[in-house]
Protein backbone atom coordinates (compact mmCIF):
# COMPACT_ATOMS: atom_id res chain seq x y z
CA UNK A 1 0.00 0.00 0.00
CA UNK A 2 1.53 3.33 -1.08
CA UNK A 3 1.24 6.57 0.89
CA UNK A 4 -1.66 7.93 -1.20
CA UNK A 5 -3.71 4.75 -0.70
CA UNK A 6 -2.95 4.84 3.03
CA UNK A 7 -4.08 8.47 3.24
CA UNK A 8 -7.28 7.66 1.35
CA UNK A 9 -7.95 4.75 3.70
CA UNK A 10 -7.60 7.06 6.71
CA UNK A 11 -9.52 9.90 5.09
CA UNK A 12 -12.59 7.84 4.22
CA UNK A 13 -13.19 7.22 7.93
CA UNK A 14 -12.28 10.79 8.92
CA UNK A 15 -14.74 12.04 6.29
CA UNK A 16 -17.40 9.71 7.67
CA UNK A 17 -16.79 11.12 11.16
CA UNK A 18 -17.16 14.71 9.94
CA UNK A 19 -20.38 13.92 8.09
CA UNK A 20 -21.71 11.95 11.05
CA UNK A 21 -21.20 14.96 13.36
CA UNK A 22 -23.06 17.12 10.84
CA UNK A 23 -25.92 14.61 10.80
CA UNK A 24 -25.86 14.54 14.62
CA UNK A 25 -26.30 18.33 14.73
CA UNK A 26 -29.05 18.24 12.09
CA UNK A 27 -31.21 15.79 13.96
CA UNK A 28 -30.38 17.23 17.34
CA UNK A 29 -31.68 20.54 16.04
CA UNK A 30 -34.88 18.83 14.92
CA UNK A 31 -35.46 17.02 18.20
CA UNK A 32 -35.04 20.05 20.49
CA UNK A 33 -38.36 21.21 19.04
CA UNK A 34 -40.06 17.89 19.77
CA UNK A 35 -38.68 17.59 23.31
CA UNK A 36 -39.63 21.20 24.10
CA UNK A 37 -43.20 21.15 22.74
CA UNK A 38 -45.04 21.52 26.08
CA UNK A 39 -42.77 24.39 27.15
CA UNK A 40 -43.01 26.13 23.74
CA UNK A 41 -46.78 25.77 23.86
CA UNK A 42 -46.93 27.33 27.34
CA UNK A 43 -44.55 30.18 26.47
CA UNK A 44 -46.31 31.04 23.20
CA UNK A 45 -49.89 30.22 24.22
CA UNK A 46 -50.96 33.80 23.63
CA UNK A 47 -49.65 33.55 20.04
CA UNK A 48 -51.85 30.58 19.07
CA UNK A 49 -49.46 27.74 19.94
CA UNK A 50 -52.05 24.91 19.89
CA UNK A 51 -51.22 21.26 19.20
CA UNK A 52 -52.33 21.66 15.59
CA UNK A 53 -50.32 24.88 15.08
CA UNK A 54 -47.16 23.38 16.56
CA UNK A 55 -47.67 20.28 14.45
CA UNK A 56 -48.11 22.55 11.43
CA UNK A 57 -44.70 24.15 11.99
CA UNK A 58 -43.15 20.69 11.76
CA UNK A 59 -45.26 20.04 8.64
CA UNK A 60 -43.82 23.22 7.08
CA UNK A 61 -40.33 21.84 7.76
CA UNK A 62 -41.16 18.55 6.03
CA UNK A 63 -42.89 20.32 3.14
CA UNK A 64 -39.92 22.65 2.54
CA UNK A 65 -37.58 19.67 2.79
CA UNK A 66 -39.62 17.64 0.34
CA UNK A 67 -39.92 20.52 -2.16
CA UNK A 68 -36.24 21.42 -2.21
CA UNK A 69 -34.47 18.08 -1.78
CA UNK A 70 -34.64 17.13 -5.51
CA UNK A 71 -32.87 20.38 -6.34
CA UNK A 72 -30.32 19.61 -3.62
CA UNK A 73 -29.68 16.27 -5.32
CA UNK A 74 -29.17 18.04 -8.65
CA UNK A 75 -26.81 20.51 -6.99
CA UNK A 76 -24.77 17.63 -5.57
CA UNK A 77 -24.40 16.21 -9.09
CA UNK A 78 -23.51 19.49 -10.77
CA UNK A 79 -21.45 21.21 -8.05
CA UNK A 80 -18.82 19.97 -5.63
CA UNK A 81 -20.53 18.11 -2.85
CA UNK A 82 -18.36 19.66 -0.15
CA UNK A 83 -19.81 23.11 -0.82
CA UNK A 84 -23.38 21.83 -1.00
CA UNK A 85 -22.88 20.37 2.49
CA UNK A 86 -21.22 23.53 3.83
CA UNK A 87 -23.97 25.83 2.50
CA UNK A 88 -26.69 23.51 3.84
CA UNK A 89 -25.05 23.51 7.27
CA UNK A 90 -24.85 27.31 7.21
CA UNK A 91 -28.57 27.63 6.42
CA UNK A 92 -29.88 25.17 8.99
CA UNK A 93 -27.53 26.25 11.80
CA UNK A 94 -28.40 29.94 11.57
CA UNK A 95 -32.14 29.25 11.22
CA UNK A 96 -32.12 27.01 14.31
CA UNK A 97 -30.14 29.58 16.29
CA UNK A 98 -32.59 32.37 15.44
CA UNK A 99 -35.58 30.12 16.21
CA UNK A 100 -34.50 30.55 19.82
CA UNK A 101 -35.59 34.20 19.53
CA UNK A 102 -39.04 33.35 18.12
CA UNK A 103 -41.90 35.29 19.70
CA UNK A 104 -44.67 34.15 17.33
CA UNK A 105 -45.81 31.11 15.41
CA UNK A 106 -45.08 32.95 12.15
CA UNK A 107 -41.40 33.14 13.08
CA UNK A 108 -41.48 29.41 13.89
CA UNK A 109 -43.00 28.68 10.49
CA UNK A 110 -40.33 30.73 8.70
CA UNK A 111 -37.17 29.94 10.68
CA UNK A 112 -37.74 26.41 12.03
CA UNK A 113 -40.02 25.34 9.20
CA UNK A 114 -38.91 26.73 5.85
CA UNK A 115 -35.32 27.89 6.36
CA UNK A 116 -34.31 24.92 8.49
CA UNK A 117 -35.95 22.50 6.03
CA UNK A 118 -34.17 24.05 3.03
CA UNK A 119 -30.79 23.90 4.77
CA UNK A 120 -31.14 20.33 6.03
CA UNK A 121 -32.34 18.95 2.70
CA UNK A 122 -29.02 19.90 1.06
CA UNK A 123 -26.92 17.56 3.19
CA UNK A 124 -28.09 13.89 3.03
CA UNK A 125 -27.84 13.37 -0.75
CA UNK A 126 -24.36 14.86 -1.07
CA UNK A 127 -23.13 13.19 2.13
CA UNK A 128 -24.45 9.71 1.37
CA UNK A 129 -23.07 9.93 -2.18
CA UNK A 130 -19.61 10.78 -0.82
CA UNK A 131 -19.79 7.91 1.67
CA UNK A 132 -20.89 5.45 -1.02
CA UNK A 133 -18.04 6.61 -3.30
CA UNK A 134 -15.37 6.01 -0.68
CA UNK A 135 -16.91 2.92 0.95
CA UNK A 136 -17.66 -0.06 -1.27
CA UNK A 137 -17.15 -3.29 0.71
CA UNK A 138 -18.04 -1.42 3.94
CA UNK A 139 -21.01 0.53 2.55
CA UNK A 140 -23.78 -0.71 4.84
CA UNK A 141 -21.51 -0.38 7.87
CA UNK A 142 -20.40 3.15 6.92
CA UNK A 143 -23.92 4.34 6.13
CA UNK A 144 -25.12 2.74 9.37
CA UNK A 145 -22.52 4.68 11.35
CA UNK A 146 -23.71 7.82 9.58
CA UNK A 147 -27.32 6.96 10.37
CA UNK A 148 -26.43 6.22 14.01
CA UNK A 149 -25.45 9.87 14.42
CA UNK A 150 -29.17 10.59 14.07
CA UNK A 151 -29.84 8.45 17.14
CA UNK A 152 -27.18 10.13 19.25
CA UNK A 153 -28.31 13.59 18.17
CA UNK A 154 -31.92 12.91 19.08
CA UNK A 155 -31.03 11.32 22.42
CA UNK A 156 -28.64 14.08 23.51
CA UNK A 157 -30.92 16.91 22.38
CA UNK A 158 -33.97 15.32 24.04
CA UNK A 159 -32.26 15.05 27.42
CA UNK A 160 -30.79 18.56 27.12
CA UNK A 161 -34.05 20.14 25.96
CA UNK A 162 -36.06 18.26 28.59
CA UNK A 163 -33.75 19.44 31.37
CA UNK A 164 -33.63 23.07 30.18
CA UNK A 165 -37.35 23.12 29.43
CA UNK A 166 -38.14 21.94 32.94
CA UNK A 167 -35.86 24.57 34.46
CA UNK A 168 -37.94 27.55 33.24
CA UNK A 169 -40.73 28.41 30.83
CA UNK A 170 -38.22 29.94 28.40
CA UNK A 171 -35.47 27.32 28.87
CA UNK A 172 -36.39 25.80 25.51
CA UNK A 173 -34.77 28.79 23.81
CA UNK A 174 -31.34 27.89 25.19
CA UNK A 175 -31.55 24.47 23.50
CA UNK A 176 -32.00 26.11 20.09
CA UNK A 177 -29.13 28.52 20.76
CA UNK A 178 -26.80 25.68 21.79
CA UNK A 179 -27.44 23.40 18.80
CA UNK A 180 -27.59 26.25 16.31
CA UNK A 181 -24.44 27.84 17.69
CA UNK A 182 -22.41 24.61 17.71
CA UNK A 183 -23.48 23.92 14.12
CA UNK A 184 -22.29 27.39 13.09
CA UNK A 185 -18.84 26.60 14.55
CA UNK A 186 -18.85 23.20 12.80
CA UNK A 187 -19.08 24.95 9.42
CA UNK A 188 -15.41 25.94 9.78
CA UNK A 189 -14.37 22.30 10.37
CA UNK A 190 -16.15 21.19 7.20
CA UNK A 191 -14.71 24.08 5.22
CA UNK A 192 -11.10 23.38 6.15
CA UNK A 193 -10.99 19.57 6.46
CA UNK A 194 -13.60 18.10 4.07
CA UNK A 195 -12.02 17.36 0.69
CA UNK A 196 -13.38 18.92 -2.48
CA UNK A 197 -13.96 15.45 -3.91
CA UNK A 198 -15.04 15.25 -7.59
CA UNK A 199 -17.81 12.92 -8.69
CA UNK A 200 -17.18 9.47 -10.13
CA UNK A 201 -15.30 9.45 -13.42
CA UNK A 202 -15.95 7.57 -16.62
CA UNK A 203 -13.08 7.47 -19.13
CA UNK A 204 -11.29 10.09 -16.99
CA UNK A 205 -14.17 12.56 -17.34
CA UNK A 206 -16.18 13.73 -14.37
CA UNK A 207 -19.74 12.43 -14.47
CA UNK A 208 -22.41 15.15 -14.49
CA UNK A 209 -25.57 13.51 -15.79
CA UNK A 210 -28.65 15.43 -16.85
CA UNK A 211 -31.44 15.45 -14.31
CA UNK A 212 -33.77 14.10 -16.99
CA UNK A 213 -31.47 11.08 -17.37
CA UNK A 214 -31.41 10.56 -13.61
CA UNK A 215 -35.20 10.83 -13.41
CA UNK A 216 -35.63 8.30 -16.22
CA UNK A 217 -33.19 5.93 -14.52
CA UNK A 218 -35.14 6.23 -11.26
CA UNK A 219 -38.58 6.06 -12.88
CA UNK A 220 -37.70 2.88 -14.76
CA UNK A 221 -37.15 1.01 -11.47
CA UNK A 222 -40.36 -0.13 -9.72
CA UNK A 223 -38.19 -1.10 -6.76
CA UNK A 224 -37.14 2.54 -6.35
CA UNK A 225 -40.76 3.71 -6.27
CA UNK A 226 -41.77 1.05 -3.76
CA UNK A 227 -38.78 1.86 -1.55
CA UNK A 228 -39.75 5.54 -1.68
CA UNK A 229 -43.31 4.72 -0.63
CA UNK A 230 -42.01 2.55 2.22
CA UNK A 231 -39.65 5.30 3.34
CA UNK A 232 -42.57 7.74 3.23
CA UNK A 233 -44.59 5.46 5.49
CA UNK A 234 -41.68 5.38 7.93
CA UNK A 235 -41.33 9.19 7.80
CA UNK A 236 -45.04 9.53 8.54
CA UNK A 237 -44.99 7.16 11.50
CA UNK A 238 -41.63 8.24 12.91
CA UNK A 239 -42.55 11.93 12.82
CA UNK A 240 -45.67 11.16 14.81
CA UNK A 241 -43.52 9.32 17.34
CA UNK A 242 -40.62 11.79 17.56
CA UNK A 243 -42.78 14.88 17.70
CA UNK A 244 -45.50 13.80 20.10
CA UNK A 245 -44.06 11.01 22.29
CA UNK A 246 -42.41 13.42 24.80
CA UNK A 247 -45.75 15.17 25.35
CA UNK A 248 -47.63 11.88 25.55
CA UNK A 249 -45.29 10.63 28.27
CA UNK A 250 -45.63 13.86 30.25
CA UNK A 251 -49.42 13.50 30.16
CA UNK A 252 -49.65 9.72 30.60
CA UNK A 253 -50.12 9.90 34.38
CA UNK A 254 -46.84 8.18 35.19
CA UNK A 255 -45.50 11.09 37.25
CA UNK A 256 -42.65 12.02 34.92
CA UNK A 257 -40.93 15.40 34.96
CA UNK A 258 -40.29 17.08 31.58
CA UNK A 259 -36.67 15.92 31.69
CA UNK A 260 -37.59 12.32 32.56
CA UNK A 261 -40.32 12.23 29.90
CA UNK A 262 -37.88 13.54 27.27
CA UNK A 263 -35.34 10.90 28.29
CA UNK A 264 -37.70 7.91 28.30
CA UNK A 265 -39.38 8.97 25.06
CA UNK A 266 -36.15 8.51 23.13
CA UNK A 267 -33.65 6.46 25.14
CA UNK A 268 -35.28 3.03 24.88
CA UNK A 269 -36.18 3.51 21.24
CA UNK A 270 -32.65 4.48 20.25
CA UNK A 271 -31.05 1.83 22.43
CA UNK A 272 -33.00 -0.70 20.40
CA UNK A 273 -32.10 1.15 17.21
CA UNK A 274 -28.36 1.00 17.97
CA UNK A 275 -28.56 -2.75 18.44
CA UNK A 276 -30.79 -3.25 15.41
CA UNK A 277 -28.64 -1.14 13.10
CA UNK A 278 -25.44 -2.90 14.23
CA UNK A 279 -26.87 -6.39 13.65
CA UNK A 280 -28.61 -5.41 10.42
CA UNK A 281 -25.56 -3.67 8.95
CA UNK A 282 -23.17 -6.52 9.68
CA UNK A 283 -25.64 -9.06 8.30
CA UNK A 284 -26.21 -6.96 5.18
CA UNK A 285 -22.51 -6.47 4.41
CA UNK A 286 -21.72 -10.12 5.10
CA UNK A 287 -24.49 -11.58 2.92
CA UNK A 288 -25.03 -8.95 0.21
CA UNK A 289 -22.41 -10.41 -2.14
CA UNK A 290 -24.17 -13.80 -2.07
CA UNK A 291 -27.79 -12.72 -1.60
CA UNK A 292 -28.33 -9.47 -3.47
CA UNK A 293 -31.79 -8.84 -2.04
CA UNK A 294 -30.81 -9.23 1.61
CA UNK A 295 -30.84 -5.47 2.24
CA UNK A 296 -34.48 -5.16 1.18
CA UNK A 297 -35.44 -8.24 3.17
CA UNK A 298 -33.92 -6.78 6.34
CA UNK A 299 -35.67 -3.43 5.73
CA UNK A 300 -39.06 -5.15 5.35
CA UNK A 301 -38.58 -7.23 8.51
CA UNK A 302 -37.75 -4.07 10.43
CA UNK A 303 -40.94 -2.27 9.37
CA UNK A 304 -43.06 -5.35 10.03
CA UNK A 305 -41.66 -5.47 13.57
CA UNK A 306 -42.25 -1.74 14.11
CA UNK A 307 -45.97 -1.67 13.30
CA UNK A 308 -47.39 -3.53 16.34
CA UNK A 309 -44.84 -2.14 18.78
CA UNK A 310 -45.57 1.52 17.88
CA UNK A 311 -49.20 0.91 18.76
CA UNK A 312 -48.25 -1.13 21.82
CA UNK A 313 -46.06 1.53 23.42
CA UNK A 314 -49.02 3.94 23.83
CA UNK A 315 -51.64 1.31 24.71
CA UNK A 316 -49.88 -0.54 27.54
CA UNK A 317 -50.79 0.47 31.12
CA UNK A 318 -47.34 1.06 32.62
CA UNK A 319 -44.11 2.94 31.95
CA UNK A 320 -41.88 -0.13 31.94
CA UNK A 321 -44.07 -1.94 29.39
CA UNK A 322 -44.08 1.16 27.20
CA UNK A 323 -40.28 1.24 27.37
CA UNK A 324 -40.08 -2.42 26.35
CA UNK A 325 -42.33 -1.71 23.37
CA UNK A 326 -40.19 1.30 22.44
CA UNK A 327 -37.04 -0.83 22.59
CA UNK A 328 -38.50 -3.39 20.16
CA UNK A 329 -39.90 -0.59 18.01
CA UNK A 330 -36.42 0.91 17.84
CA UNK A 331 -34.83 -2.45 17.03
CA UNK A 332 -37.11 -2.76 14.01
CA UNK A 333 -36.31 0.81 12.99
CA UNK A 334 -32.60 0.00 13.14
CA UNK A 335 -33.11 -2.88 10.71
CA UNK A 336 -34.67 -0.44 8.24
CA UNK A 337 -32.18 2.38 8.84
CA UNK A 338 -29.08 0.28 8.27
CA UNK A 339 -30.11 -0.07 4.62
CA UNK A 340 -32.02 3.19 4.21
CA UNK A 341 -29.60 4.42 1.52
CA UNK A 342 -27.74 1.21 0.67
CA UNK A 343 -31.01 -0.46 -0.32
CA UNK A 344 -31.76 2.28 -2.84
CA UNK A 345 -28.18 2.19 -4.14
CA UNK A 346 -28.69 -1.49 -4.97
CA UNK A 347 -31.15 -0.48 -7.69
CA UNK A 348 -29.71 2.88 -8.88
CA UNK A 349 -26.57 3.23 -11.00
CA UNK A 350 -23.70 5.08 -9.22
CA UNK A 351 -23.73 8.06 -11.60
CA UNK A 352 -27.35 8.88 -10.69
CA UNK A 353 -27.20 8.39 -6.93
CA UNK A 354 -27.18 12.01 -5.76
CA UNK A 355 -30.17 12.91 -7.93
CA UNK A 356 -31.90 9.64 -7.00
CA UNK A 357 -31.40 10.47 -3.33
CA UNK A 358 -33.14 13.77 -3.96
CA UNK A 359 -36.14 12.04 -5.54
CA UNK A 360 -36.16 9.38 -2.82
CA UNK A 361 -36.11 11.89 0.03
CA UNK A 362 -38.55 14.24 -1.68
CA UNK A 363 -41.14 11.54 -2.24
CA UNK A 364 -40.79 10.23 1.30
CA UNK A 365 -41.04 13.65 2.92
CA UNK A 366 -44.06 14.65 0.85
CA UNK A 367 -45.80 11.47 1.97
CA UNK A 368 -44.82 12.03 5.59
CA UNK A 369 -45.25 15.81 5.88
CA UNK A 370 -48.92 15.81 7.05
CA UNK A 371 -48.10 13.48 9.96
CA UNK A 372 -47.46 15.91 12.80
CA UNK A 373 -50.36 18.20 11.86
CA UNK A 374 -52.71 15.21 11.43
CA UNK A 375 -51.77 13.72 14.79
CA UNK A 376 -52.11 17.15 16.43
CA UNK A 377 -55.68 17.40 15.08
CA UNK A 378 -56.50 13.86 16.25
CA UNK A 379 -55.01 14.72 19.65
CA UNK A 380 -57.24 17.80 19.94
CA UNK A 381 -60.42 15.88 19.10
CA UNK A 382 -59.62 12.49 20.62
CA UNK A 383 -56.17 11.78 22.08
CA UNK A 384 -52.53 11.48 21.07
CA UNK A 385 -52.71 7.87 22.26
CA UNK A 386 -55.48 6.98 19.78
CA UNK A 387 -53.75 8.80 16.92
CA UNK A 388 -50.38 7.12 17.43
CA UNK A 389 -52.01 3.69 17.66
CA UNK A 390 -53.89 4.28 14.39
CA UNK A 391 -50.92 5.69 12.50
CA UNK A 392 -48.79 2.66 13.43
CA UNK A 393 -50.41 0.99 10.40
CA UNK A 394 -48.12 3.07 8.17
CA UNK A 395 -45.23 0.77 9.08
CA UNK A 396 -47.21 -2.29 7.99
CA UNK A 397 -47.97 -0.66 4.62
CA UNK A 398 -44.27 0.13 4.18
CA UNK A 399 -43.30 -3.47 4.93
CA UNK A 400 -45.74 -4.75 2.31
CA UNK A 401 -44.28 -2.36 -0.29
CA UNK A 402 -40.73 -3.60 0.31
CA UNK A 403 -41.79 -7.26 0.26
CA UNK A 404 -43.43 -6.57 -3.13
CA UNK A 405 -40.26 -4.91 -4.44
CA UNK A 406 -38.11 -7.81 -3.25
CA UNK A 407 -40.37 -10.51 -4.68
CA UNK A 408 -41.41 -9.05 -8.03
CA UNK A 409 -38.94 -6.41 -9.20
CA UNK A 410 -35.57 -6.52 -7.45
CA UNK A 411 -33.97 -9.19 -9.60
CA UNK A 412 -34.55 -7.10 -12.73
CA UNK A 413 -33.75 -3.74 -11.08
CA UNK A 414 -30.52 -4.68 -9.29
CA UNK A 415 -27.32 -2.94 -10.44
CA UNK A 416 -23.67 -3.76 -9.73
CA UNK A 417 -21.14 -1.12 -8.68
Amino acid sequence: MNLEEKNDRIYKWAMLAMLAVTYFLMHGARQVFNASLPQIQTDLASHGATDAQLGLSRTFFLFAYGCMVPFAGIAADFFRRKWVIVIGTLLFSTSVFFTGFADSMLMFFIMYGFMNGIGQCMIPGAASSLIAQYHTETRSTALSIYQSALYVGILVSSVLAGYLGGASSSGWRISFWIFGGVAVVWIFVLTFFLRNTPALKVHDEEVKPKFSDAFKAFAAKPSAWLLTFAFGMLVFGSNCFRTWMPKFMQNAGWGLTPGAAAFHSVFWFYLGSFIGIAIGARTSDKLSSRRHGIRLSIMAIGLALSAPTMAGMVLVPSLWLSCVMMFIFGFGGGFFDCNLYAGLFDVVAPRYRSAAMGLYLSGAFFIGCPATWALGKVGEHYSLQAGMAIFACTYALGALAIFAARMFFFKRDHVED
